[in-house]
């Protein structure tokens, strides 16, 4: 069928006559190969006339247009034999023989990875590529064709195919077993494939091309993809294919984008054919083999956030979700002002923003950007650019009509501290109608935010981003401590306060010599330095630490010292506490890192520091907070010399002015609240931010001050004012331009940054995306919460659609027995709110898992997804989560019940469980009838049938053909 089907389509869609190639795979057992049913199945391969005569009655009979397609009888002429792992050399060079000699087959062998022998596959896979959790057991290279044994079967089988006018080659290759450690699959094997499995093969490739020069055969699958197929292609690897780039979100659509890196790749050596393209194979694989070995694409660290996943279950409906917005604190649109920063709009990009983030400016220079972490860009290539995005909107972009607030509803709150919690809180209570007072005790505004060093945050950025707060009728007291309990504040006729302090000291460093001048906390030195003051910190400079505040201080130091600055850590580097792009930026600007290393002792000459004694340290078992204690390992004291120590170990509160106050407080010295109202004890008194969760992220903050915002409304009875947004409306046609997006590898537009040799002072590290640039960027992003498909895309046999319904909010009647009637005991609301649906063909599947890898929530598609059976007897055999349509009817098995619909004109009949209930398409009950039942009876089951049956019938009705 699927020969014919080529040949037909070539005529329909005016290709020609089709250039195509179908290859047979065959066991790897002679014996059985030989079996009576085998042999059947090749020779109809090889002489197709009786199959294709149906067809072809088929064609002239219903699509008589069609009746003179060429249809070939010969559909194929060559076998693949997938060798699999333990096949003995004896064995697979007897198959071999019987394809050439007696079936007269063009023959290609797939050959292990393994043939590269232990040292080189783990020296690979370990070393280079730091895939450390995969282990290839010794079992698996002693089972497997070994390189010798392969070189003579390869020279023997290439004299049989030659001696017959035949071709023999190889297929590179074979998957990988290795040891299961992912635990997903059973059994105590997995099997190695795509990028990682590329490097290995490619090295295979190199050498057997060296070993038997250019006249042997090769086809190629091995982590194949867009950006390495010409690569392979000059190789003179015939043919290609890539199964597990095919089987990602895209699905077959990337194809597309092979066939463009090929040809510009011709193009640019001048060549018209793959033949012109591959004539110096020997010199290609070589550079092929060895830019595997070192780009950063094939190493385990390129992909460090795994799989974009939400938290949620998977349900029936309403599936389509963005995981970047789950993982941000103040679950920004992300998506959303993408597009509208895609379609040149960034004012609306700005508006959307604002509207859950009142610190854009901020955040869009210094957020911790866990929102990339969960980009699904990370199934492709890497994570959209979102924060530079951010920071490109709040430069470019205006939002006037958002800076108007509520009409004042005559309460007022004191905010304690100006830092960003303080600020999202002001800001929402001032959109709700509040007037809102900042105490700040220190000469200007914005907290912790003026501690960031000005080549990561110019102060032109804060003191925008807290003009427009201001701009609500925020009103900000500078210099004005809090030197009381904030019950006086409450006394003074505030309704209530809110304490946003922060931690705002350094944490001491608790060895002796750390007392005196030399000491220096980080805070102090991030402080001076964005005030202006150059710092002495002599030639020799230490930063204990391993949080961002110690980035921060290396590379502040770093600056006053001219030279480079060496940081001490007591665990490893995987476990710093510090975002990793702060870590990278300190290390590339050349400073150094002393990781499992504990400071015991500053020592002093003269009262001046001379340097820190230090003593090695190993890991010992993780603590409570899951992370490995550092233990100090005898006899390894050594010294850094050094003229400064800078200390960024931890930050305290400074929570005096809370003496005599009824605000609890725990052991850290910070303040707790209630879960949900974040009352910090007294009434009208409550707390948030840094002061609450201990040091976080901004973004976190902000989360947490727009929070605290929604319950002091709520306990002045005070309505909550979102900020207003234009949501975009995507069309058909822009949907299907997303999906060519999706199908493709991108890579991504990053700022441009400053040279390392001009980084002597304090000037902005990182620029601001051009307009161009932002706009290349935004286009990546995949538009998430509009379109999801991922488990259409990614399902090999098709057994997942796509279906369009129009949302729908239906009052739904429940029943119940009453006076020996049934009638209507009360309404539940049932909600689908997405025009965008899955349904699971189960007569398509064979649970390979796909879907649910790739399915962003916790879940299986083809176990969770409305299961549509067109077969009646599976159907029939289902308990549960099982439908299937016929004309009007939808029948539904749920917990070994079987529910009826019936869809007729304007009514609709349900049926099932002993009730016949008649509604019209409002679910008003026209008349209900049955046996008695216990308990009230939904209509949901029903409702959810009628939107399947909604969504099957208007557009995929080739589903319903029998």
């Amino acid at each position: 069928m699927a020969w014919a089907l080529v040949h037909v389509l070539s005529r329909v869609l005016g290709f020609g006559a089709p250039d195509a190639i179908f290859d047979m795979s065959v066991g790897y057992d002679l014996a059985g190969i030989r079996h009576q049913r085998i042999r059947r199945f090749m020779d109809t391969l090889a002489d197709a006339s009786e199959p294709l005569r149906e067809i072809r009655a088929t064609l002239r009979r219903d699509f008589p247009g069609l009746a003179d397609v060429d249809l070939p009888p010969a559909i194929v002429n060559s076998v693949t034999l997938s060798t699999m792992h333990g096949c003995r050399p004896d064995e697979i060079e007897r198959i071999a023989r019987y394809c050439l000699e007696e079936r007269g087959l063009h023959t290609v062998v797939k050959l292990n990875p393994t043939l590269l022998g232990p040292e080189a596959v783990r020296a690979i896979l370990r070393d280079d590529l730091g895939f450390r959790e995969i282990e290839v057991t010794d079992e698996t290279f002693a089972h497997d064709l070994q390189y010798g044994r392969a070189v003579e079967l390869i020279a023997s089988l290439k004299q049989v195919a030659a001696a017959r006018g035949l071709t023999f080659g190889v297929k590179l290759s074979n998957t990988l077993a290795v040891r299961n450690h992912a635990g997903r699959l059973p059994g105590g094997d997995m099997y190695l494939s795509g990028r990682a499995l590329y490097p290995v093969t490619m090295r295979l490739y190199d050498r057997l091309l060296h070993e038997f020069g250019e006249d042997l055969h090769v086809s190629f699958s091995a982590g194949a993809d867009a950006v390495n197929v010409a690569d392979i292609l000059a190789c003179g690897a015939l043919p290609v294919t890539g199964c597990t780039d095919l089987l990602k979100p895209g699905g077959v659509a990337r194809m597309g984008q092979w066939i463009e890196e090929a040809v510009t790749a011709m193009q640019a050596r001048g060549t018209r054919t793959l033949a012109e393209f591959s004539r110096d194979r020997l010199s290609s694989v070589r550079v092929a083999a060895d830019a595997a070995a070192r780009h950063p694409r094939y190493l385990k660290s390129a992909f460090p956030h795994g799989l974009p996943k939400v938290a949620s279950p998977l349900g029936l409906w309403d599936c389509v979700v963005a995981p970047c917005v789950e993982a941000c604190a103040v679950e920004q649109d992300v998506p959303e002002y993408a597009w509208h920063i895609a379609q040149g709009d960034c004012d609306s990009a700005l508006e959307t923003i604002l509207a859950r983030n009142p610190l854009p400016g901020v955040t869009g220079y210094v957020c911790t950007r866990l929102c990339q972490t969960r980009c699904t860009r990370n199934d492709y290539e890497e994570s959209v650019a979102i924060r530079a995005l951010k920071r490109y909107v709040e430069e470019h972009g205006r939002a006037d009509g958002l800076t108007v607030p509520r009409a004042p509803v005559g309460r007022k709150i004191a905010v304690v501290g100006s830092g960003p919690s303080g600020l999202s809180a002001a800001a929402s209570l001032a959109l709700s109608g509040v007037a809102v007072t900042i105490f700040e005790a220190r000469d200007v505004a914005g907290g912790m935010l003026r501690v960031v060093p000005p080549f990561r945050l110019p102060s032109s950025i804060i003191d925008r981003d807290i003009a427009r707060i201001v701009g609500l009728g925020v009103e900000i007291r500078l210099n004005e401590a809090i030197d009381g309990p904030p019950e006086d504040l409450l006394r003074q006729g505030f309704d209530a306060v809110y304490l946003a302090t922060g931690f705002q000291r350094d944490a001491p460093l608790r060895v002796p010599g750390a007392e005196g001048p030399g000491v220096i906390p980080a805070l102090d030195l991030l402080d001076r330095s964005r005030r202006g003051e150059r710092v002495d910190v002599g030639r020799r400079v230490v930063v204990v630490g391993g949080g961002d505040t110690a980035m921060d201080a290396v590379r502040t130091a770093h600056r006053f010292a001219g030279r480079p600055v060496t940081l001490l850590y007591r665990r490893t580097r995987r476990e710093m506490p510090a975002a990793p792009e702060e870590l990278d930026g300190a290390i590339e600007e050349g400073n150094l890192l002393e990781e499992l290393v504990s400071p015991v002792e500053i020592l002093r000459a003269d009262g001046r520091v001379t340097g820190v004694r230090c003593v090695r340290n190993t890991l010992g078992e993780p603590g409570p907070d899951g992370r490995r204690s550092p233990l100090p390992v005898a006899g390894t004291e050594f010294v850094v010399p050094a003229d400064t120590v800078i200390v960024a170990v931890g930050q305290l509160p400074q929570l005096a002015f809370l003496d005599g106050s009824g605000v609890s407080r725990h052991r850290g010295g910070g303040v707790v609240v209630d879960d949900v109202t974040r009352c910090a004890g007294p009434e009208g008194v409550f707390a948030g931010g840094d002061v609450v969760i201990e040091p976080g992220s901004i973004i976190s903050a902000c989360a947490d001050g727009r929070a605290a915002a929604q319950s002091i409304c709520q306990h002045l009875g005070v309505g909550f004012v979102e900020r207003p947004w234009r949501r975009p409306e995507l069309s058909e046609a822009d949907i299907l331009a997303l999906k060519k997006t999706r199908a493709r590898r991108v890579e991504p537009s990053r700022p441009a940054t400053l040279p390392l040799d001009r980084r002597a002072d304090f000037s902005l590290v990182e620029a601001t995306l051009s307009a161009e640039a932002a706009r290349e960027e935004a286009w990546r992003c995949v538009q998430c919460t509009t379109v999801c498909d991922k488990c259409v895309e990614v399902c090999p046999n098709r057994a997942n659609y796509t279906f369009t319904i129009r949302p729908v909010r239906w009052r739904l009647p429940v029943l119940d027995v009453a006076d020996d009637r049934i009638a209507v005991v009360g309404y539940e609301e049932f909600v689908v709110s997405q025009p965008r649906q899955i349904v699971h063909v189960d007569d398509f599947c064979n649970e390979c898992d796909d879907c649910q890898t790739f399915c962003v929530h916790r879940g299986r598609p083809y176990a969770d997804k409305p299961r549509l059976f067109l077969d009646a007897a599976a159907f029939s055999a289902e308990t549960d989560n099982a439908f299937r349509i016929e004309g009007r009817i939808v029948r539904r098995r749920a917990r070994g019940d079987e529910l009826r619909l019936e869809n007729s004109g304007r009514t609709r009949i349900v049926e099932g469980g002993g009730l016949r209930v008649v509604l019209d398409d409002e679910w008003n009950v026209l008349e209900a009838a049955g046996a008695s039942f216990e308990g009230p009876r939904s209509l949901r089951p029903a409702a959810e049938m009628a939107i399947l049956y909604e969504g099957i019938t208007g557009s995929l009705s080739f589903l319903l053909i029998e």
